[in-house]
């Protein structure tokens, strides 16, 4: 009986997950074609193939079903309190890449928009932090003042967020994750490492 019931609860929960994932796409694919001020929730409704009251059933708007979209790009939940003393320096960066990298159909639709902006700063603010707690787990106060520091945050963040803008361009969509966070590694990371004089894994080559 226990069984019936727990399958029972778990198709509902695969119809909504489905209904919600094909108007996410319908929307992203709109915004493709007609940029975001050019959609209207009939057009996501007429490409999702539901009708208005499940739509609604979902999202207020066309705005929730894009913050929903939004929510989709946050970044993997990397944990520093779970790292180790002895992990690898800026060990995650492919780990981020290849989330990134699931959703370049995404960023491609939301970048020019003005939610798409606002995401982009709390991306920003996202991987300051991450790359401020690695620094921290570094101990690299120890060699650098706040200035430095800080220049290096925004260095390390600024140059990440620029490789993703370069990897979404059409010419380079084809490379992988790992090809991308090669090069990041091999053309960022060896400036970080004498600045912080601490041992970084670095690609011999890109």
């Amino acid at each position: 009986m226990v069984g019936t019931r727990e399958v029972s609860r778990s198709r509902p929960d695969r119809r909504v997950s489905r209904t919600r994932k094909a108007l996410k796409e319908a929307l992203t694919d709109l915004i493709l074609e007609r940029g975001y001020e050019g959609v209207t929730v009939q057009g996501v409704i007429d490409r999702a193939d539901v009708s208005r009251s499940t739509f609604y059933a979902h999202f207020l708007d066309k705005d929730d079903l894009l913050m929903a979209i939004l929510a989709d790009l946050e970044m993997p939940g990397l944990d520093p309190g779970q790292w180790k003393p002895d992990d690898q320096a800026f060990g995650w960066t492919l780990a981020l890449f290849d989330h990134f990298g699931a959703s370049k159909r995404l960023f491609k639709a939301v970048g020019g928009s003005q939610t798409g902006s606002l995401a982009r700063r709390e991306t920003t603010r996202q991987l300051e932090d991450l790359v401020r707690a690695e620094l921290s787990r570094l101990n690299a106060a120890r060699r650098l003042d706040h200035v430095r520091l800080e220049a290096v945050i925004r260095f390390l963040v600024g140059t990440f967020i620029g490789f993703m803008d370069w990897w979404i361009r059409e010419e380079n969509e084809h490379l992988s994750a790992a090809q991308v966070d090669r090069t990041f590694r091999a053309l960022v990371l060896p400036g970080v490492s004498a600045a912080l004089d601490v041992a970084v894994q670095i690609p011999s080559s890109f």
